[in-house]
């Protein structure tokens, strides 16, 4: 009720430096916890709860494995992006995330997180216990790193066998994948301080094209098999967010389509938590020349999206831009920002091991 639009509007976008450009969108998104993927906003400060320090998955946390630390905190050595990765990247990117690199004298820490098997491993199992053991080795290491949020399970149906993130995904049973993604949630979220993302809502199952492919697609189909999944986890676990995914759903971004988060997700789902982006470049250079505009923050939060990950300045103008013009409305933005900052409190006021601290680290 107290807060400002300036304050409601900088809770619904990720923590981020306004320095930094483009290099905190993949890899190390995060000031509090070396290699973490993103936080939510600290400009509350000491009058509101803590950000939440989200880690990427879904085979166990991905954090940096080599950190050093200054005056200025706790960072990446060399490059934020994983090698993996850097290829399929445009060059300036990969430029700007060149990394930190130590003063004389400073004192390098290597952090090591456990591999759990791959999602399809997990649904092979057959076992949704055993995928819940799973969970909680991850849950173990969120508390002795610092990360609240796990931005996982990856439960895409494997519509395709050429799709390139096939292994980070169940089975092509929504049943399956529902059950197994229901399992290992429960094995993450029995540990205070843990939350799982579940990802990526909805429909999106190819990689090529992945920022600006559009699925069209019957509802009857929808239903079936691609939102079925995710109805079973979410109304057997109470995962503590939702992460939409970058494809189009018939004409409309998953992100910004009211259908799919408000009607489908928290009406008949029964969905109570953080509904999320998926990490969208502030400056949309991977959806120049594309049939459709990338997502707009204050679309996002007019079809109640709570949180624009990771966060740039370009997101914190749409949304004071769609507040002006009516887009989005103020009691919106505030039940928006009400779900992240319940999720806040929940997770983040629950001490684990100090991020970073000796324990942690050799």
């Amino acid at each position: 009720e107290n807060l400002t639009d300036e304050e409601l509007v900088s809770l619904s976008v990720g923590a981020f430096d306004p320095k930094g450009g483009l290099a905190g969108v993949i890899g190390s998104g995060a000031v509090s916890v070396a290699g973490a993927a993103g936080e939510t906003s600290h400009i509350l400060g000491e009058r509101g709860p803590k950000p939440l320090v989200m880690a990427d998955g879904p085979a166990g946390l991905r954090l940096a494995k080599s950190i050093f630390r200054d005056d200025k905190g706790v960072h990446t050595l060399g490059s934020t992006i994983p090698e993996s990765m850097a290829e399929y990247l445009p060059g300036a990117v990969r430029l700007l995330a060149g990394g930190a690199y130590p003063k004389k004298g400073a004192k390098l820490q290597h952090q090591y997180c456990t591999a759990i098997p791959v999602g399809t491993t997990l649904a092979q199992s057959w076992d949704p216990a055993f995928a819940g053991l799973c969970g909680s080795v991850a849950a173990e290491e969120m508390r002795r790193f610092g990360v609240h949020l796990w931005l996982a399970p990856a439960m895409n149906i494997q519509r395709n066998i050429l799709c390139g993130r096939n292994f980070e995904y169940y089975s092509e049973d929504p049943l399956l994948s529902g059950l197994i993604a229901a399992g290992i949630t429960l094995g993450v979220q029995k540990h205070p301080g843990c939350g799982v993302a579940v990802k990526h809502y909805c429909a999106n199952n190819q990689e090529t094209n992945r920022y600006n492919n559009n699925s069209i697609l019957s509802e009857r189909a929808l239903r079936e098999i691609y939102l079925r999944g995710f109805g079973i986890c979410i109304r057997t676990a109470k995962p503590a967010a939702v992460m939409t995914s970058y494809n189009l759903v018939n004409g409309e971004h998953t992100s910004q389509h009211y259908g799919l988060i408000h009607d489908v997700l928290r009406c008949e789902f029964g969905f109570r938590g953080v509904v999320m982006t998926d990490w969208v470049t502030g400056g949309g250079f991977l959806s120049r020349g594309a049939a459709y505009p990338p997502p707009n923050a204050g679309k996002v939060a007019a079809a109640s999206g709570d949180l624009f990950m990771p966060g740039s300045k370009k997101e914190i103008r749409e949304l004071n831009r769609a507040v002006k013009k009516g887009i989005v409305t103020r009691r919106q933005l505030r039940v928006n920002v009400s779900r992240v900052l319940s999720l806040c409190r929940r997770l983040a006021t629950d001490k684990g091991v100090c991020a970073g601290s000796d324990a942690d680290v050799d």
